[in-house]
């Protein structure tokens, strides 16, 4: 799937992010898709969280759209009934149940206020994987972390991932909140290891703008750094961090966005943000909510103006440059992911 080698479309063998903690309840199945499959997610009555294929394997009806019965989900057309492993455990018309009527039962970790969903071989499902949450400050001392929002995306995955790994148009689509000329001016330092790829911009004698000094509380000119590290295939955590020209941190904020495929041309996108100042002030939270939502938005629409463009293209193309290097080489790393599955 264009821009991913033909035949190529995502991973299966990972982590990705299904939705938050506190969508899930014992009393109401959410259905969401991954990676082209209808998931149906709920708690059993001892507050597990639980991911069953969304499809009920006779009709074809939302198992989403049943109800939660002793802990199992019951179909809501016919009544056909499956526990929290996929076991069919009752077919209303008949007593005899064969082994084949059961559902797909994922891998679901929670950990901080998301929820971790493996869609490939369960077997395989190594908890270790999940990006350490203290390592990207979700979970660590010194910081809060704010659930901000999530969104579902008309546009294949790869199209965000570019969006958020070539942040030279913050200087353009973003201007006046945060993006400045020398975001775009600025190279980028791409460097990578095992648990994820980053790309770098040290940005001196950096002018803020009103967002960040308001939320800083510091209206000098600074050395400001931007990180943006991939774990790939579906978290980039960008770093924002503001130092007076004598090098004393003003303060730092980490960006958290997850990019879980829906399918072919949908994408789930699920946003939280950390910092490490103002700790206890609402107000700031308030106003750094306000000015991301407005900025997300900012990239829905193009990534969505994007997709429809490409899908009218029969061959769609592209002219790279040198600011597409840590874009470029995060595509390549997914291909490799879905290379070592084949």
């Amino acid at each position: 799937m264009w821009p991913l080698k033909p035949g190529y479309e995502y991973p299966r063998n990972q982590w990705y992010v299904a939705g938050w903690s506190h969508e899930l309840n014992n009393e109401t199945p959410v259905e969401r898709w991954f990676l082209g499959e209808p998931v149906a997610l709920y708690r059993d009555k001892a507050g597990k969280a639980i991911a069953l294929e969304g499809r009920c394997p006779h009709r074809n009806y939302p198992l989403a759209k049943g109800i939660i019965r002793d802990d199992a989900l019951e179909c809501g057309y016919h009544g056909f009934t499956f526990a929290s492993d996929g076991r069919c455990v009752r077919i209303p018309s008949q007593e005899v149940i064969p082994a084949v009527c059961r559902v797909k039962a994922y891998p679901l970790v929670e950990k901080w206020q998301w929820l971790w969903i493996w869609m490939g071989d369960p077997d395989k499902a190594d908890e270790s994987l999940i990006p350490d949450h203290d390592e990207i400050r979700l979970t660590s001392p010194g910081w809060v972390a704010v659930e901000a929002l999530d969104r579902v995306l008309e546009c294949r995955p790869q199209l965000l991932h570019e969006n958020l790994t070539d942040i030279s148009h913050l200087a353009f689509l973003h201007a006046g909140t945060i993006g400045t000329d020398a975001v775009a001016s600025t190279r980028v330092e791409v460097s990578q290891n095992e648990r994820f790829l980053r790309g770098s911009r040290r940005i001196a004698g950096e002018t803020l703008t009103g967002f960040f000094s308001d939320v800083l509380g510091y209206d000098g000119t600074v050395e400001r750094v931007v990180l943006i590290d991939f774990y790939a295939p579906s978290l980039h955590v960008a770093l924002e961090s503001f130092r007076t020209p004598e090098g004393e941190v003003i303060g730092e904020f980490r960006v958290h966005h997850a990019v879980t495929p829906a399918g072919p041309g949908r994408t789930n996108y699920f946003l939280a943000w950390s910092r490490s100042f103002a700790l206890e002030d609402q107000g700031v939270t308030d106003t750094m909510n306000t000015v991301f939502e407005g900025v997300i938005q900012q990239d829905v629409e193009a990534t969505e103006a994007i997709e429809a463009m490409v899908r009218q293209m029969a061959e769609p193309k592209e002219l790279l440059v040198r600011a597409d290097d840590h874009s470029i080489r995060a595509r390549r790393w997914i291909e490799e992911l879905i290379e070592a599955e084949r």
